[in-house]
């Protein structure tokens, strides 16, 4: 633990950046505003150099090389059209943009079912009980609750503030709201694959006063599947996902997208469910509890709800995906770790 809080102080050494980041939040914040009203999505070609007043850019989930703009305030939801894989991607109503592959497209036969893990989330109840009462159950694995993960991650986010943040799998919004009102990036992507959570994250955010105030980050809510993002290669700043991989189908695809969008010098943060075994691992080391957990863990992921982590999975995961600079806090069950896009200042 006492590592991982010192770990957690390298954040401090970004703050000159803080004022340069502020500035860049500022400009782009101006740039939105000056957008025309009627620029509702447009689409073309990615690196075709035009001028772009949009403050989200988007791309295409299947061919990723078309470039969808949408502004700052999207009310509502406009579909947008992909000319090279003719395909218009439909909306959730005033909810979200839908960028998953089968998004409006005519399907009589194939209904694509995700994992276990996926369907349960898409559940309205679900959605409904999150923050309230599901969400305050995971102190008992020891996460600190919701502010104080959004102080930790925040401390990792440091180089990232004026950019754009992802909020992967954002559920209800509930770190999406803290990183808005923050009003230190550029502007936040609620994403998540179920509906039924976006929809709730609608909900909260009309109901918050904070987040119609101009000292907040414009939010858009996109429905994508982590494995497939619907963003052009190095062209996020900074990806989050709370409480969310021990529940992605396919982590290392997910942690390769994530890799793929990230622009030099970005960086992903993430909190999950370490195993069990994992406080008796901090005292003797995990290289020697490793055994007994592969052994006994009876929450392994393999056609279960969740997977529950041996860090080492985690520092193995984020290196095969070609991230770096892997840094960590603990306690317990808990772990929040952060990892760097080479190529950066």
């Amino acid at each position: 633990m006492r590592a991982g809080a010192a770990q957690l102080q390298r954040g401090g050494l970004a703050r000159p950046r803080f004022a340069v980041a502020a500035r860049r939040a500022r400009d782009v914040r101006a740039s939105a505003s000056a957008a025309p009203a009627d620029v509702a999505a447009r689409a073309g070609p990615l690196g075709d150099g035009a001028t772009r007043t949009a403050a989200f850019h988007l791309a295409c989930p299947i061919c990723q090389t078309t470039a969808f703009d949408v502004p700052a305030s999207p009310a509502p939801y406009q579909p947008l059209t992909c000319g090279r894989c003719s395909r218009t991607f439909e909306t959730g109503g005033a909810s979200y943009l839908d960028l998953t592959l089968t998004s409006g497209a005519p399907q009589r036969v194939y209904k694509q079912r995700g994992a276990q893990s996926t369907e349960l989330f898409r559940q309205p109840l679900i959605s409904f009980v999150y923050e309230r009462g599901w969400r305050q159950n995971f102190a008992g694995a020891g996460f600190p609750g919701p502010e104080r993960e959004y102080e930790m991650a925040m401390r990792y986010l440091a180089p990232t503030l004026g950019g754009t943040l992802v909020d992967a799998s954002c559920g209800t919004g509930l770190f999406t709201r803290l990183f808005a009102r923050s009003g230190r990036f550029a502007g936040v992507v609620a994403l998540d694959y179920s509906e039924t959570m976006l929809r709730q994250a609608q909900a909260y955010f009309k109901e918050d006063p904070v987040l119609a105030t101009d000292s907040s980050a414009p939010i858009v809510c996109v429905r994508a599947d982590i494995a497939r993002l619907p963003f052009a290669t190095a062209s996020v700043d900074a990806i989050h996902a709370g409480a969310a991989i021990h529940c992605w189908p396919n982590p290392q695809a997910a942690l390769a997208e994530v890799s793929r969008v990230l622009r030099p010098g970005g960086v992903f943060v993430a909190s999950t469910f370490l195993t069990p075994f994992a406080p008796l691992g901090e005292i003797v080391g995990d290289d020697a509890v490793r055994p007994i957990s592969q052994a006994l863990n009876p929450f392994s992921g393999a056609g279960g709800t969740i997977k529950y982590w041996d860090e080492g999975e985690l520092i193995d995961l984020v290196n095969s995906v070609g991230l770096t600079d892997y840094r960590r806090d603990r306690s317990r069950m808990f772990v929040m770790f952060a990892a760097t896009k080479p190529g950066g200042e």
